[in-house]
């Protein structure tokens, strides 16, 4: 199968992720985000794979490394799963306040995240050549940005 063909369905697979868990959101929505965060986590590990291209020497190498990073994430994850999920809970009641106080948590959470990722250059660096380690963390931001984008779309927007 073609890797674009492979990639594209990969990607896909999130958004199915996503809105497979959206109906749950009404009942219990830190639960549902939390199932489609782990659906996600799945896939992304699948399509990491695919684009990597590593060799038998650096495979195992780097699936140690990576499987403390994306335990890292997890955890900054977790942090924006509560987030969104007390934001859907309560986004019609919030005030001026509250709000901005959820916009604040939100970027410290986001730049939290940019220096986890930043921190582990170095790490994959050890492991991997150059172009290898800029092509992990493109699939890295690819795969992100497609799984964000899906999230964001059932999120409304704060009235």
């Amino acid at each position: 199968m073609n890797k674009g063909v492979v990639h594209y369905a990969i990607l896909l697979g999130i958004g199915f992720c996503i809105l497979a868990a959206r109906p749950l959101w009404a009942a219990d929505t830190r639960d549902a985000l939390q199932a489609a965060s782990e659906a996600i986590r799945n896939q992304k590990r699948i399509y990491i794979e695919n684009v990597m291209q590593l060799t038998p020497q650096e495979r195992d190498a780097f699936w140690r490394v990576y499987a403390d990073y994306e335990s890292g994430l997890a955890k900054i994850t977790a942090e924006r799963i509560k987030l969104a999920s007390d934001f859907l809970e309560n986004n019609a009641k919030l005030t001026d306040a509250e709000a901005l106080a959820v916009l604040d948590q939100k970027l410290r959470i986001d730049g939290k995240e940019l220096q986890f990722k930043q921190s582990y250059v170095a790490k994959f660096k050890q492991i991997l050549p150059g172009r290898k380690v800029v092509r992990f963390y493109q699939a890295e931001n690819k795969f992100t940005t497609a799984a964000t984008s899906e999230l964001y779309r059932n999120i409304p927007v704060i009235q």
